[in-house]
């Protein structure tokens, strides 16, 4: 669609205001080179209150919303709402730049974006928090939908959490967490990038910030990830090299520091010699007699061979550590064909 160029009409705009109009609005928005400047800035910059600034800043935004007003941007002020309205009536700031420097094959800045959109006055911008990433939406109404929807799936998805991390049934969750709220799916897609309240991990999943399978920021939390990936016990050594490998950021994990935060976290258990599990994947913690203790009860009278085998695929101890166990009479006892038993208290 023939559109005037985003470049040309920024120039357009800005051409006719006063050099210090021009200047302020340049800074405060960042159109030369991200050069942002504060209110209090610009004021010790030209030895005038804050207040001042706000008040050239607001006379030249006027003269340009009236240029709109006149006709200025027309076709792309029309594109803008318009795509807007096709999302859902919402948009993550940098993601709605990066639409239009895709439709429009321009080099359009977030910054940019926002001047332009503010010369229109037509829409409204809601500033990064801690809750959302900025966005732009086109009323009221279009943000209360939206906030509606971040709400209700972030409790929808609360409580599943395994559905989520272990089974990948997001298309499934999505699917039915959007059918009371009537929106298309990539309305309500659109709707979750706003929110910092969800995310994806390095392997991809999809979840809620506030989990560590999601977020992991402690080394216990990056260490519970990577064994729950790898789905088997790994030594901490390892832990750590793959801790670092992945650098979740620039903090070194150090392999005496993992060991430390593994002995102290209850999610770990200690399978051998320096060898981490989950207890999430069926492993407990114990010696080898409290092991064979459960396998016999769980299993009723074995031979040694079948203990030995049940014990070492839960624990990495040496053949003769479990046999030698087993011999404890006061504690195990055997049949009369020679399985193992407990003995009674």
């Amino acid at each position: 669609m023939p559109m005037e160029n985003t470049e040309k009409l920024i120039a357009t705009l800005l051409s006719g205001l006063k050099p210090r109009e021009k200047e302020v609005l340049g800074k405060r928005f960042g159109l030369r080179r991200k050069d942002f400047r504060t209110l209090a800035e610009l004021g010790a910059q030209y030895g005038i209150t804050r207040e001042r600034v706000r008040q050239i800043e607001a006379t030249g935004l006027a003269a340009l919303r009236d240029k709109v007003r006149r006709g200025a941007g027309r076709e792309f002020y029309a594109y803008l709402a318009n795509h807007l309205g096709n999302v859902g009536g919402v948009r993550r700031a940098d993601f709605f730049a990066n639409d239009l420097r895709q439709a429009l094959g321009c080099n359009l800045g977030e910054e940019q974006l926002h001047f332009l959109l503010e010369a229109h006055g037509a829409l409204r911008y809601h500033p990064e928090d801690e809750s959302c990433f900025a966005f732009w939406y086109a009323d009221p109404g279009a943000w209360k939908a939206a906030a509606n929807f971040i709400e209700k799936f972030k409790k929808y998805i609360g409580n599943r959490k395994e559905d989520l991390l272990t089974h990948k049934k997001f298309d499934e969750l999505f699917a039915q967490a959007i059918k009371p709220h009537a929106l298309k799916d990539f309305v309500g897609l659109n709707y979750l990038t706003v929110s910092k309240q969800f995310g994806t991990n390095i392997y991809g999943d999809f979840g809620l910030t506030e989990w560590p399978e999601i977020s992991p920021k402690t080394m216990r939390d990056r260490a519970y990830l990577i064994l729950k990936k790898h789905t088997k016990p790994l030594h901490f050594r390892e832990i750590a090299r793959l801790i670092n490998e992945i650098r979740f950021d620039h903090k070194v994990a150090h392999p005496s520091t993992v060991h430390n935060e593994l002995i102290k976290d209850g999610r770990f258990v200690l399978v051998g010699r320096g060898i981490y599990g989950l207890k999430d994947l069926g492993f407990v913690p114990g010696t080898a007699k409290d092991v064979i203790k459960r396998v016999l009860k769980a299993k009723g009278p074995c031979s040694a061979e079948d203990v030995l085998s049940a014990v070492l695929k839960e624990r990495f101890f040496k053949p003769n550590t479990v046999l030698l166990n087993l011999q404890n009479k006061k504690i195990f006892g055997r049949t009369p064909d020679g399985g193992y038993v407990i003995r009674e208290a």
